[in-house]
């Protein structure tokens, strides 16, 4: 898919703009003031949009939390059913549930989601507890006061004897499909400004406008952001989904996660062996080394992240320090990039990182390597034609939609 008229427009341009609708006559009585936010293009995406660089340091924004927060789970170990865990080095993935009378009471939103949603885990629960096939599904606002509790005080249970705090451990690869499932749901575009509130912005960007920094509107409160906000949170949105779509396509072929982690942070060149410290056993919050080597596997995943984005993912980078310069893996350079090579661009070809499913091995695709198609070759041809005989002004004239 290549590179289009209207992305190029926007490559190498900072944009500010204003968030909010000043058109709207209501919030402007109320006395709602202009928001400006600059944004600076990073990434083209897999879909050949553009994820821009807010400047925000907040989480969502900043797309190496993602790849991180992924290769977490792909690094956790493989915990006993239903096994108490303490002083773990990797995560652990459990819901948390009671059984009272037999009855399942779900101490959090997602034991009740995956109770509620995978049918093996709660055919497997149930046989364990000998639970009927009937459940009771209470709303968030009755997990939230604890509802199971208010059960056990009116009913008088006795801990162990007609009561049971209970948990399940998922395989990562349980965690990781509940996770795929829920981002999907909660990744998609929005559609319509009137779909956006002050909650939206501030899990997003971490903005809000005047009107709801000074508690003037509810937070429900929709139509004061604009049509770029939207845009500019859809393509966040975006950017971020396609890096989970990718891992879950890759992780369908890999048999052993761990193993495939640390292949990845050698083929990246961060990995390094864990060193323990010496614990120092005066000091009671020593704790035996276990947060410097989650720190450690934390550093490498976050070192590994940004090459991932372009080598690993398939990103393009838009290089900041060099003018009219992308950074990519693509193969087929001259049909991906037609439009920003007849304008003057150069395009920095990297090699690429690919996983021999057979062999589960890790290869290296080096430019050299390429196959150039015929479309790639007939679109170099053009190009070479278009930047001898047309004048640069001109050019705009052969740029392909």
């Amino acid at each position: 898919m290549p590179i289009t008229k209207a992305v190029l427009d926007k490559i190498n341009k900072p944009h500010r703009f204003n968030m909010v609708d000043l058109n709207n006559e209501k919030f402007i009585k109320l006395g709602l003031e202009p928001l400006y936010l600059t944004i600076y293009p990073q990434y083209i995406n897999l879909e050949n949009n553009i994820f821009y660089n807010t400047g925000i340091a907040h989480y969502e924004c900043k797309l190496s939390n993602d790849i991180e927060r992924i290769l977490k789970i792909m690094n956790s170990n493989v915990y006993g059913r239903y096994e108490d865990v303490f002083g773990f080095l990797n995560d652990d993935y459990p819901i948390r549930f009671q059984i009272y009378n037999k009855q399942i009471f779900f101490s959090n939103s997602m034991a009740l989601s995956v109770y509620k949603n995978n049918l093996n885990i709660r055919n497997e629960i149930n046989r364990k507890y000998n639970l009927k096939d009937e459940f009771y599904e209470p709303t968030l606002e009755e997990i939230y006061q604890d509802y199971g509790y208010e059960y056990f005080k009116k009913n008088y249970m006795e801990f162990r004897k007609n009561f049971e705090a209970c948990r399940l451990n998922l395989t990562p690869q349980e965690y990781f499909n509940l996770m795929i499932f829920s981002k999907r749901q909660e990744l998609k575009s929005y559609t319509n400004t009137n779909e956006l509130n002050a909650h939206d912005l501030r899990h997003w960007l971490n903005y809000n406008a005047n009107i709801f920094a000074n508690h003037t509107c509810s937070r429900e409160t929709t139509g004061v952001y604009n049509q770029e906000t939207m845009e500019l949170i859809n393509s966040l949105l975006e950017t971020k989904l396609d890096i989970y779509n990718f891992f879950d396509s890759f992780l369908k072929q890999v048999k052993d996660w761990q193993n495939a982690v640390k292949k990845l942070l050698i083929e990246f060149r961060v990995y390094s062996e864990f060193i323990p410290r010496e614990i120092d056993n005066d000091n009671p919050f020593d704790n035996e080394g276990e947060s410097d080597e989650r720190n450690h596997w934390d550093t490498m995943f976050h070192k590994a992240s940004f090459d991932m984005l372009v080598q690993f993912i398939g990103f393009d980078k838009i290089e900041t320090q060099l003018t009219k310069t992308i950074t990519t893996s693509k193969p087929n350079i001259y049909e991906e990039f037609f439009n920003p090579l007849i304008m003057g661009y150069n395009i920095v070809q990297l090699p690429k990182l690919i996983l021999d499913e057979k062999n589960q091995q890790f290869r290296w695709i080096y430019p050299n390597e390429f196959i150039n198609s015929g479309i790639n070759r007939e679109c170099e041809k053009e190009i070479k034609l278009i930047k001898k005989y047309v004048p640069y002004e001109k050019r705009y004239l052969y740029l392909k939609d």
